[in-house]
């Protein structure tokens, strides 16, 4: 029985450090820390919080990267740190209120969209303004939609 078990527990191990390396590879593509990705996969796997100690054994990494990885998913709103009654020793989870996800990227569209503005007035009539401006239209655009969308999204977790 004890053999089923570990065998059981080390697929399910097997299972979330993949999901970590997967998520980890797509966060590195838009330019975030490997580390950071594979935090956030792996946190979002788990069934449970998770210790610092966790997180680097299973990870294999150190507990500093760890430390790094965690507190910048909490500061941007994705991981929660939770504290251990009766100990100082703390544990991160994934939220489970995935708007937050979002909000990274919206900021990057509206400090973009700035830049462009800004690049926009700087700009003499021709082709270079008329690019500039359709890049501002597009990124209004979609910051409208998207305004939208989490609205849809709100109303549909309240429904349910």
């Amino acid at each position: 029985m004890l053999k089923i078990e570990n065998k059981r527990t080390r697929a399910e191990e097997d299972v979330r450090l993949t999901i970590a390396d997967d998520i980890g590879h797509l966060y590195a593509r838009y330019g975030l820390a490997l580390s950071i990705g594979r935090v956030m996969g792996l946190l979002l796997a788990s069934n449970e919080p998770l210790s610092l100690d966790d997180i680097a054994e299973t990870l294999g990494i150190s507990k500093s990267g760890a430390s790094v990885a965690a507190r910048d998913l909490e500061r941007i709103g994705v991981v929660n740190r939770r504290g251990t009654p009766g100990s100082k020793r703390v544990v991160y989870e994934a939220t489970d209120r995935m708007e937050s996800t979002f909000s990274g990227t919206f900021a990057r569209i509206t400090d973009s969209l700035h830049a462009m503005n800004r690049a926009e007035s700087r700009l003499g009539p021709g082709k270079a303004k008329k690019r500039m401006r359709e890049m501002v239209e597009v990124h209004e655009f979609w910051l409208r939609e998207s305004n939208g969308m989490m609205e849809r999204w709100t109303r549909r977790r309240q429904n349910r």
